[in-house]
């Protein structure tokens, strides 16, 4: 391959980003919401000691959407780096390399193709079967007091995940990022987030929005 068709690392790709908006590691979890450690090891290229596939590509998708970057992009990338460092992790060349040269390529093909297929069922099994979660933005406390008739409700969820406010389907973004506009009653107005996997668990979070005319 040629190097200037070679696929950038994820590294590569957030470092420029951080870069041109003049952010810090520090300040891009923040923003995030994702644990500084974890954003380290996505881009010193490590994979062990990180949480499970899915809540990575969760995780790479808020980068994504922080740093004005394709969440598809840097997930991609993450999975090529993940791909390679397994595959060359059990490259290890026999002394006598022309004797066993085939035998050894037919074994880390092998494995190679046995991770991919375990990470896409783990993904895949995830996918299907985790627990949906919401990061709601807006309104950040259970309870608020407000003036206002209504209120732009805001937050972000895994993109493959489903989610309702208050028993109606909102749309979300190709990040998960979602707003809503939301009309406000007198007085106690309850409002109910519910995210939904297609076969695993629910989770529902309720706020509480005092309207004060």
């Amino acid at each position: 391959m040629e190097e200037n068709e070679r696929i950038m690392t994820v590294k590569e790709l957030v470092e420029d980003a951080l870069r041109e908006k003049k952010l810090s590691i520090a300040r891009l979890a923040e923003m995030t919401d994702i644990p500084e450690r974890y954003v380290v090891m996505l881009l010193g290229g490590e994979h062990k000691g990180l949480p499970p596939a899915p809540y990575v590509r969760g995780y790479l998708i808020r980068i994504a959407g922080a740093l004005g970057l394709e969440g598809q992009i840097l997930w991609q990338a993450y999975k090529k780096q993940l791909e390679l460092k397994t595959s060359g992790e059990g490259d290890t060349l026999p002394s006598n390399r022309f004797a066993f040269k085939r035998v050894n390529r037919g074994k880390i093909a092998t494995i190679a193709i046995l991770v991919i297929v375990a990470i896409a069922g783990a993904v895949w099994m995830k996918a299907l079967l985790g627990t949906g979660e919401i990061d709601i933005k807006n309104p950040a406390e259970d309870s608020i007091v407000t003036y206002e008739s209504s209120i732009d409700l805001r937050g972000r969820i895994d993109p493959s995940d489903r989610l309702i406010i208050n028993n109606e389907d909102v749309t979300i973004d190709t990040s998960g990022y979602f707003e809503k506009e939301f009309s406000l009653e007198p007085g106690i107005n309850s409002v109910e987030f519910k995210v939904k996997r297609l076969l695993g668990k629910e989770t529902t979070i309720v706020k509480q929005i005092i309207y004060q005319q």
